[in-house]
């Protein structure tokens, strides 16, 4: 028992810095992103939060001893400038020690962007280089080899046609022999979809499309990698499970997860709590206990959201409970009437009327009011979970009578 880590250095939810002893390969993603790096392009990542693009990027780079360094997005929607974010993250103590920048040529960036100089390009020193290319220099001097500038949280300055116009004006510079020289390549890494779309529509910016790469959507983990996560992580803890319980622990974790690495690691974090309070032994149990200490932590307003549409006083039928409990069945990303009709002929064939059902009117009253759970394209009438922490709810929430056709929701009081 000495000898266990803590649980909080196996399970690791919210670390920036990759841990090692639990990562998961992506074969495929590695391999274009390896690839990508060594073409004189930009390349671009994406996927929905929580599925691991910081660790796949940052796993790659280091083995490829790729120096590199991340600048927030989110900063630059704060400051009001890529420009400036860009700078203060090259030019930052901390980066300064680690690339050996010189440290009076970075305060001296430094100091110009707390000046407001940002907005006041002309004023910098007539001796000196423009502030980005001056920043970029010094981030060459740490070595003549490639180097990848990160820009990380793409969704923060999505909506905003300036800070996007701004990127699209960095892509092309980089081409300029100036700043070509410094051997800088871009990773832009966040969620929307459709970003090279919007630069091929944006009249300004048509030549940045074909001077980004796309890889693959990092999407979420499969149940062999979930179970791989699940497997090196109790055995760091040295938690006996035996191959039914292993498998238990996986299918339950993957099917209320969704896959989603980070909710993988939040959730068998508090198992493993919940196995340290029961003298580090496994029981079934314990799985319901996880299930209601994860949704108060985590989940509490999107239970509220999910409860605020079950149908409101128990019924023999409850077609919108059973319409919300299949919904959490479809493994597509949309759907339509047809594929709920299906999945509830299936489930709860000895409650199915000889007249229309009404899906289509329930899943239109799904989408609208203050807390919609549904998204609905006027365009082709399919819809989508608005967030998919409303279906990690719905899987643990709801549950088919064993002996039966009724929808039963379990209720978690504390």
């Amino acid at each position: 028992m000495f000898n266990k880590p803590k649980i909080s250095e196996v399970f690791t939810p919210r670390m920036s810095e990759v841990n090692e002893s639990m990562y998961v390969h992506r074969p495929l993603h590695e391999k274009l992103l390896k690839r990508a790096t060594e073409r004189n392009s930009h390349t671009l990542i994406f996927g929905d939060s929580g599925n691991g693009k910081s660790w796949l990027y940052k796993k790659v780079l280091d083995d490829l001893n790729t120096p590199f360094v991340v600048a927030n997005c989110a900063n630059a929607s704060r400051l009001g400038s890529l420009t400036q974010e860009i700078c203060y993250s090259l030019t930052e103590p901390g980066t300064v020690k680690k690339l050996g920048f010189s440290e009076e040529k970075a305060a001296e960036i430094g100091a110009y962007f707390a000046k407001g100089g940002v907005k006041h390009t002309a004023e910098y020193k007539l001796a000196s280089e423009e502030p980005l290319l001056e920043a970029f220099k010094l981030f060459h001097k740490a070595t003549k080899d490639k180097k990848i500038l990160v820009l990380d949280n793409l969704e923060s300055i999505f909506e905003s046609k300036d800070l996007m116009a701004e990127l699209a004006d960095i892509i092309i510079l980089l081409d300029d022999a100036r700043y070509s020289a410094c051997n800088i390549n871009i990773l832009i890494v966040g969620t929307p979809t459709g970003v090279l779309q919007y630069f091929r529509e944006t009249k300004s910016s048509e030549s940045v499309s074909n001077r980004v790469i796309e890889i693959e959507k990092v999407a979420r983990l499969d149940y062999n990698q979930v179970r791989n996560i699940v497997e090196k992580g109790f055995k760091q803890l040295k938690v006996t499970l035996t191959d039914t319980s292993l498998t238990e622990i996986s299918e339950h974790t993957w099917n209320i997860t969704l896959g989603i690495a980070q909710r993988i690691h939040e959730y068998c974090e508090l198992l493993a709590y919940e196995i340290k309070d029961n003298n580090w032994k496994y029981e079934t149990q314990l799985l319901n206990e996880s299930d209601t200490q994860w949704l108060i932590q985590g989940l509490r307003h999107s239970y509220q959201v999910v409860e605020s549409h079950l149908n409101s006083r128990e019924t023999a039928v409850s077609r919108r409970n059973q319409v919300i409990f299949c919904i959490a069945k479809i493994q597509s990303h949309q759907f339509d009437s047809n594929i709920i009709d299906g999945l509830i002929r299936k489930e709860f064939y000895s409650t199915i009327p000889e007249t229309n059902m009404g899906i289509g009117s329930i899943l239109g009253e799904l989408s609208k009011g203050p807390n919609p759970l549904l998204n609905k394209n006027g365009t082709t009438n399919l819809y989508s979970v608005r967030d998919p922490r409303y279906l990690m709810c719905i899987r643990i929430m709801l549950y088919k009578q064993s002996h039966g056709q009724k929808i039963i929701k379990k209720n978690f009081s504390r």
